[in-house]
Parts: structure tokens; sequence; C-alpha cells
């Protein structure tokens, strides 16, 4: 009897058990989603983002061509390694069978080195009202902070900041490209010409200086200020030039400080920053300070700073000396004979050629110097100059060569060779000798010509003929 009841006991609780297991698998095949989402992969933008860097995390979220219903997406979020949530954007949008939509996740990074997150979609469907929460990881590599500002700058001439008919042009429209703006000045306003004949407008900049702001780091540089000092440098000849009395540098310029934009990272900014008017060559120096938009978890200052020289005017008249002869002149003296050219592109104005100062060399007082007047570029003029020689002490004839371009006055000293002692004598006469062979005399030396050599010109040439027009070379005389 005892062994009956328990039969059936154990029989009945074998029944209700197979009932409830049904029911849950029931339950479990009821379980699966009607509306099938997923997530795609999530775009990190930059893809390798540095410390404290913005990222943004482009996350799609689609519902299946297969599914059984629509679906609200209610949420998308994005959850670090610990299960922090870090942004979440809600009421994404709906989506039938077929369709997508996107969202954007925006976090950062407060320390470098590989991240791994999980963005999350919650949606819910349209058929039983129940919520789907579906899921992806993302790996993110995260640079170190790098804070770094690089100049660049080009000196410009002032009608490089005209348009072809010679007016004024704006800072939008200035020919140099991508020019965003004029700083500092002495030349003038932004306006453009009034269109009167005959009138030109003064220029927008009398010493344009192009400067070129680039952010090479991965973080922001803000509070971007530029500034420019100028001083004198050696124009070439005369000890002093570009010093003053004591020796120091003579400062030309200050101008500044100027703000620009904030720099991003992979930008640049383009400006002009204008010298005002300069009389004297330039070594200038453009810095630019700056902080790092992360500089301010530490305080710090807009004390960084980025440097970049020009030396401003450009210089483009290169003055040479060629086909130069040496011959006998009246008294013993020597006389050079030879051109002066400007193998440059720039303008050479005022041009002067002049004995030098050299052991045993000193200029005759009606010939030691030569006024040339202005020379283009690639063109030349003959000159003749008059000195006496020691030969046993002079190597070399300095020829000193005064101009001006652009308003600068340049001094440049190139030499030809002295004549060679005469063996036959005893080394203490003016001339020495010049012939063929080591044979010549003083009376046969007034018919000879000598080719010299020269040091600094860009070349030597025989004088023969006709060279870039008459043998006639123009010669204005000698200076009074």
């Amino acid at each position: 009897m005892t062994h009956t009841r328990t039969s059936a006991a154990l029989l009945a609780a074998l029944t209700i058990l197979s009932a409830v297991g049904g029911a849950f698998a029931v339950g479990g095949a009821a379980a699966v989603p009607d509306a099938r989402i997923t997530v795609g992969t999530v775009g990190v933008a930059p893809s390798d983002p540095a410390v404290g860097e913005r990222t943004a995390l482009n996350v799609t979220v689609s519902n299946s061509g297969g599914s059984d219903a629509a679906a609200n997406v209610t949420e998308v979020r994005v959850r670090d390694a610990d299960g922090d949530v870090l942004d979440s954007v809600s009421g994404v949008g709906a989506l039938s069978a077929g369709d997508s939509l996107d969202a954007t996740l925006w976090t950062a990074f407060e320390e470098p080195g590989e991240k791994r997150l999980t963005v999350e979609a919650v949606a819910n469907q349209s058929t039983t009202g129940e919520f789907v929460t579906v899921s992806r990881d993302a790996v993110i590599e995260v640079r170190p902070t790098e804070v770094s500002l690089d100049l660049r700058t080009r000196a410009l001439d002032p009608e490089d900041l005209q348009t072809d008919d010679g007016s004024e042009s704006p800072a939008a429209d200035l020919g140099v490209g991508g020019i965003q703006g004029i700083f500092g000045g002495g030349g003038g306003g932004l306006d453009a010409n009034d269109g009167g004949q005959g009138e030109e407008s003064p220029p927008i900049a009398d010493s344009p200086v192009e400067v070129t702001v680039v952010n090479t780091g991965t973080t922001t540089a803000d509070r971007v200020s530029l500034r420019a000092v100028g001083t004198a440098v050696e124009t070439g000849g005369d000890a002093g030039d570009g010093d003053d009395a004591d020796g120091d540098a003579d400062e030309t310029v200050a101008v500044g400080p100027f703000v620009v934009e904030d720099v991003a990272p992979g930008e640049e900014r383009r400006v002009i920053v204008d010298l005002g008017p300069l009389d004297r060559r330039s070594a200038v120096t453009v810095s630019a300070a700056f902080r790092a938009d992360t500089d301010q978890r530490n305080d710090r200052g807009a004390d960084r700073t980025a440097e970049s020289t020009v030396t401003y005017p450009v210089r483009e008249a290169t003055p040479t000396v060629t086909d130069a002869t040496v011959r006998e002149g009246a008294d013993g003296a020597v006389v050079v004979d030879a051109n002066l050219g400007n193998a440059g592109s720039g303008e050479m104005t005022g041009a002067v050629v002049s004995v030098g100062d050299a052991p045993g060399v000193e200029p005759t007082p009606a010939g030691g110097e030569y006024f040339v007047g202005s020379l283009s570029g690639s063109d030349f003029v003959g000159f003749e100059l008059e000195a006496t020689a020691n030969a046993s002490v002079a190597e070399e004839i300095p020829i000193r060569v005064a101009y001006t371009e652009r308003g600068v006055r340049y001094t440049e000293t190139l030499t030809v060779a002295a004549p060679e002692p005469d063996d036959e004598s005893d080394g203490g006469g003016t001339l020495g000798r010049i012939g063929v062979g080591g044979v010549g005399s003083a009376s046969a030396l007034a018919s000879a010509l000598a080719v010299v050599g020269l040091a600094g010109a860009v070349g030597v040439a025989v004088r023969s003929g006709r060279v870039g027009g008459s043998s006639d070379r123009g010669r204005d005389g000698p200076a009074p």
C-alpha cells in the first residue's frame, strides 16, 4: 500500500515537472526576438586618438531584412572596460525590416594604450513590446599627447600683394594662396584701388612676410600669437654694417604680438605679417607663443614657443666681375679692365666699383672708382680701374662693388689676381712682369693683355667680340 502511494506520488511529480519543462521550452522559443537588431562595425574618428582628444564613435544599428517585426531604437550607449557608461544617445529612431540608422557617441581618454569599449543598442519590438539589447566591442589604440607647432616664413615683395593690373588685393584674394589675414603695417590699409586714372594706390604692406603656422602635434594649439623682431645683418664689405658703435646687433624692427585663430592637429593658418618700413637688410625672427588645450590641467600659460627666421628683404641681385684683364697704365699704374655683371634677377641701382683695401694695393686718385649705374638681371657694363700695386706684396687686387637693391645698400668685395713679380728685378717695383713664358719687359707690357683669375665670380671669359651686345661695352666714365 505504501509502495503504491509512493509510485503514484512520483508519477504525479514527474507529470508536473514535464508540464513546467514544456512551458520553459515554449517560453524559450518565444524569447527569440522578432526584430533582429545588429550593431555594425564601430568607426572611430580620429582612428588613432591621443590622450585628451575628443573622439567620435560612429555606430550603425540595423534591423535585418528577415525580421518579423519593426523596432524602435530607444538608446545607444558606450561602456568602458569597467562597465561605466561613457556616453549615450536616446530616442535614436524606428527601424523597419531591412532599415538601418546611424548614431554618434563621444568620449576621451586620460591614459595612452589599448582601450576596449562596448557599444550597446537597446530596441523595443513592435510585436511584443519587449526590449532587445545587442552589443559590439571596439578596441582603440590611444597615443600619448604631443604638443608641436611648426612655423614657416617666406619673404615677399609688396608687388606680390597686388593684382595683375597693379591694384591692391584684399586679404581674402591674395595671390600667395590661402592667406587668412594681414597683421601690422606701415604701408596703408586693405582698401582696393578707387579706379582713378593714372593713380596708383599705396602697397598694402611695406615689408610683407608670409607666415604659415602648422600644428604637427596631436592636440589643439590655442592662444597662438605672433611676434617679429629683426636685427640688421651685414650687407658685405664694411665692418660695422648692421652693428652699432659697441658692436652689438642693431634692432631694426619689432612688431606684434598678433593673435591668430586656434590651430587644430593637422591644420595650418597662413597670414601676412607686415614688418613696416625697413631701410636695412634684417634677420627677422618670427616667434609663435601658444598653449595646448591639454595644458589647462596643469595650469600652464601660453609659454610654449616656435620660431622661424627669414632675411628681409630678399636679395636677388648677384654682382660678378668677368672678362678681367690687366695692363700697364700711365706712370706704371695697374689698369684693371673688366665687366660688372648681374647674375641675379633683382635690379641693382647706383652701382659703383672701386679699388678695395689690400696689402701693397692703392687706388690712383683719378681711376680708383667707377660709377656703373643700374644693372638689370643678366645685364653687364664695362668698367676700368687704376691702382698702384707692389708686386712683391700684392697677391690680389680687390674690386669693391656697392649697389642698392630694394632700398638697401649692399657692399661686396671681389678680387682679381695681381701681376706676378719680375724675377729679374729686386721685387720692390710697382709692377711685376706680365708676359708669355716668363719673358717680358716693362716696355713690352704696354701692349700685352693677360687674363687673370677671379675670386668670387661665377666665371671667367676672354673678351673677344660681342657678348650680349656690341663689342663696345657701355662705359659711363669714371665717377667724379
